[in-house]
């Protein structure tokens, strides 16, 4: 409980009391002085009256002779006290909530801090909305019985424009802790060393609830083992010494879901699940956020999950609906806001623009046009100020409600055809980065990136080249959009056709499909039928290998084909015959597959690329095999297998493992077991490509076949339970079938 033997003070009585003292006069000489009776002065000091009106404040001040500036700073503490009103009660309790929900983990770690002996203080820091005065609360509730002197809790003010200062905090503090008022030394340094002597020969435990900054708090910690101190901050405080710091974030998607509950109660929530979880993702899971959306559904008995849903599904008003009487994010937003410096609310306001999730500091200086160490060092500071989160080393992201408010401030407070040009600097930058990135991929003298200002990135190795290129991605990704509505149809071609052969290595990826289909728009825009022809056969094979969209994907190389077929183009036709092959495959037409295999493998042998020939025979190959071919299928595999190294470009470390793997399939059709299962065992795995979770789980469902037919049931249904779990992950409906049936045949599913 919070201890207290006498009327507490008050920030403006502690401070007049310090300084009467100070000018060395007694109450009776400091009325006499101002006029004011010695009986108000008193109630002043004692905390009974809390803010003098400024005619008193006045008097007072000439009676003191303070300066302006001293002057200045008691009448804005006169004014707080009667903007806070009521009787005056600091320290205070904080308040508990009855449906407290989650953050088991930091109790569990402050339980451990305060029932040990070490640790002096604790910084529970994070974002605004995040729930950490509601924390320290609970803290407080379950640690009370570990510190048998009292616990204090005392309010800093670090958001406003007043913070309470630390030689006032520590009047307060003091008081709390039962040390008279007539007691409590004028000069900072005496109350700091008072206030220490006084925790040292006590177990209590202190809450210094919204501290501003280090300058505030540093006086007001402990030096000796025994007491705890709790700072709560939206900054880590980072200056302090000898303190464990805990940071805050978002719920749990379940601990968010849990939240609602409680606060609306079951029946409300009753088949509402759905809903309520696309609730707390709108909420972004910000404990403040959940908070506003359960009372106003409280508040409204008609409505349902459902209904607050539909209005905040618009992220133009989202803000606006997240208001609750008093409580709002908004408000919770534009304090920290309100005290960024103009660079860092710009550079906020303008990471808003980036089409990615997260940004690197290159990109946030072209948005700020700002040098990157600079503007490294402000994405630094706005982590620290809880707006920006650094996901992984040098990678910054504001939560989704930040993201937004971040937008509304840019359309208040910059006009639209200055965010116009930074959008359109921003997409032209990250195109010409990224076509830079992926010449690193390229055949020496591939054509360098179009001329423009800032300097794209230029990485001086294939490795720091694919680092910028996967860290980046939805960003450049998202300026296709930006650039194509610019009608910037050559840099979007050419930023295809760069990152043509890096796309291979990442087939997965979804940013794929956006290139190359932006790829083809503007080929169609610019009447290109020869780059109309390469961007189609792009984008059939990024449905069909990417995505396993085999209709689509064969649409899309007829498509290529029949602009080649105008064009003459025989290298397009060969590669719209093979992505064709590939489609058919997937659509369970192994001999139209072959057929297509086979028309592209003459293709490529007239046209002399044996990177395109080898693709199309091991596609033959396997179509022949599904087509009942699999001697034929086996002897060409086989044979793709013998070429020497070097003599087929396109057959590295990974497709021979491709190889090797078809391989042992045409040995399973052809039910020799035991040869399949011993080349499936040499397949290997290469680690650098994306499709090898694909390669691992055709081994693994191959494997526990042929093992299943050689009597080694154990090793086979691991190896069912491998492929079923991989087939899954990756959404292959037809194999994830096959394997759980091998499964279920040799045993019970886990």
């Amino acid at each position: 409980m919070t201890r207290h033997t006498s009327p507490p003070s008050t920030p403006f009585g502690g401070t007049l009391r310090s300084l009467r003292r100070a000018a060395r006069l007694t109450l009776e000489e400091l009325s006499e002085a101002s006029g004011v009776s010695v009986r108000a002065l008193g109630d002043l000091e004692r905390g009974r009256s809390r803010g003098p009106q400024r005619r008193t404040v006045d008097a007072l001040a000439a009676a003191l002779g303070l300066d302006d500036e001293q002057r200045e700073r008691l009448q804005r503490l006169a004014d707080a006290g009667r903007e806070r009103g009521g009787a005056p009660t600091p320290p205070y309790l904080l308040r508990t909530v009855p449906d407290f929900t989650g953050r088991e983990q930091e109790l569990a770690e402050l339980e451990s801090l305060g029932t040990g002996t070490r640790t002096r203080a604790v910084v529970l820091f994070g974002p605004g909305g995040q729930g950490k005065t509601t924390l320290a609360a609970e803290a407080l509730r379950r640690l009370s019985g570990s510190f048998p002197d009292g616990c204090v809790c005392v309010q800093l003010h670090g958001m406003s424009d007043s913070p309470l200062p630390a030689d006032e905090a520590l009047v307060l503090l003091l008081t709390a802790l039962g040390l008279p008022p007539d007691r409590i030394p004028v000069d900072p340094a005496a109350r700091e060393a008072a206030y220490r002597a006084t925790l040292a020969t006590r177990r209590a435990l202190v809450v210094l609830d919204d501290a501003a900054d280090e300058a505030q708090t540093r006086p007001l910690l402990p030096d000796a083992e025994g007491s705890l101190v709790l700072v709560t901050s939206r900054r880590p405080l980072a200056g302090l010494e000898g303190v464990r710091r805990i940071r805050l974030g978002g719920l749990s998607g379940g601990e968010s879901a849990t939240l609602l509950e409680r606060i609306l109660g079951t029946p409300r929530v009753h088949g509402q699940s759905e809903s309520v979880t696309r609730l707390t993702e709108l909420c972004g899971h910000l404990p403040l956020a959940l908070r506003i959306v359960g009372n106003r559904l409280s508040s409204r008995p008609s409505w349902t999950p459902a209904h607050l849903v539909g209005q905040l599904a618009d992220e133009g008003g989202r803000l606006s609906g997240l208001v609750a009487g008093d409580l709002a994010v908004r408000s919770a937003l534009t304090l920290s806001y309100g005290q960024l410096t103009q660079p860092h609310r710009l550079l906020l306001r303008r990471l808003s623009l980036a089409p990615g999730h997260d940004t690197g500091p290159d990109l946030a200086a072209v948005l700020t046009d700002e040098d990157p160490l600079t503007t490294e060092d402000s994405l630094d500071l706005l982590v620290d100020r809880g707006l920006l989160e650094e996901s992984t080393p040098g990678r910054y992201a504001p939560h989704d409600l930040v993201r937004l408010f971040a937008r509304e401030q840019l359309g208040a407070e910059e006009p639209e055809s200055v965010t116009r040009e930074v959008r359109r600097r921003m997409a032209d930058w990250l195109l010409r980065s990224a076509s830079a990135a992926g010449r690193r991929f390229e055949a020496p003298g591939a054509p360098e990136p179009w001329p423009g200002e800032p300097a794209p990135v230029t990485p001086g190795s294939a490795e720091e080249a694919e680092e910028w290129l996967t860290a980046e991605r939805s960003n450049w990704a998202g300026a296709l959009p930006l650039m194509f509505a610019a009608d910037r149809h050559q840099e979007i071609l050419h930023a295809s056709r760069t990152l043509y052969w890096f796309s291979d290595r990442w087939c997965l990826w979804p940013e794929w499909r956006t290139l190359f289909s932006h790829g083809a728009r503007s080929a169609a825009a610019l009447g290109d039928r020869a780059a109309g022809a390469h961007q189609l056969n792009c984008l059939a094979w990024a449905h069909s290998v990417g995505a396993s969209r085999f209709e689509e994907a064969e649409q899309l190389a007829r498509q290529a084909l029949e602009l080649a077929s105008e064009t003459g183009d025989l290298d397009q036709q060969a590669w719209a015959w093979s992505y064709i092959s590939g489609a058919c495959m997937g659509q369970g037409r192994p001999a139209e597959a072959a057929e297509a295999a086979a028309r592209a493998t003459h293709l490529f042998d007239t046209t002399g690329d044996s990177t395109g020939k080898a693709v199309s025979q091991r596609v033959l190959g396997t179509a022949l095999r599904e087509s009942g071919h699999a001697e034929e299928a086996l002897a060409l595999h086989r044979a793709l297998l013998g070429t020497r190294p070097g003599d087929v470009p396109g057959l590295n470390e990974f497709v021979e493992a491709l190889l090797r793997c078809e391989t042992a399939r045409d040995l399973l059709a052809l039910e020799r077991w035991s040869e399949a299962a011993e080349t499936f065992r040499t397949v290997g795995t290469p680690l650098d490509h994306a499709g090898i979770d694909r390669l691992r789980a055709h081994t693994s469902l191959g494997l526990a076949t042929a093992l299943e037919h050689c009597g080694d049931p154990a090793e086979a249904r691991e190896l069912f339970v491998r492929a079923r779990d991989l087939y899954t992950a990756f959404g292959d409906t037809a194999y994830a079938a096959e394997a759980r049936a091998g499964v279920e045949r040799l045993g019970h599913i886990d």
